[in-house]
């Protein structure tokens, strides 16, 4: 079965937006993250070290919605985004 993860982010202010990104569940390595997990944004600027914290976003997985708008095999994480720091770097 193919399912695709929509990334959905909520704000400071509890504003959820529609990320736009679709990922498969390999991108997860073949699991489908929960609430409480932490995912290293793909994702890395062009023209920056993916090597350094700082360029990196960090997501925390606060929601998850099943077949959100009637679409079979979709299914959103609402993530809470933040940059990587210091303390990322074994990330």
């Amino acid at each position: 079965m193919n399912v695709t993860v929509r990334i959905y982010f909520r704000g400071p202010d509890g504003k959820v937006e529609d990320g736009r990104q679709d990922y498969g569940l390999e991108d997860f390595a073949g699991f489908l993250p929960s609430i409480g997990d932490t995912i290293l944004n793909p994702g890395v600027l062009q023209g920056l070290d993916r090597s350094e914290p700082q360029s990196r976003d960090i997501w925390k997985v606060v929601d998850r919605i099943f077949n959100p708008r009637d679409l079979v095999n979709y299914v959103v994480l609402v993530v809470e985004e933040r940059r990587g720091t210091e303390a990322d770097t074994w990330l």
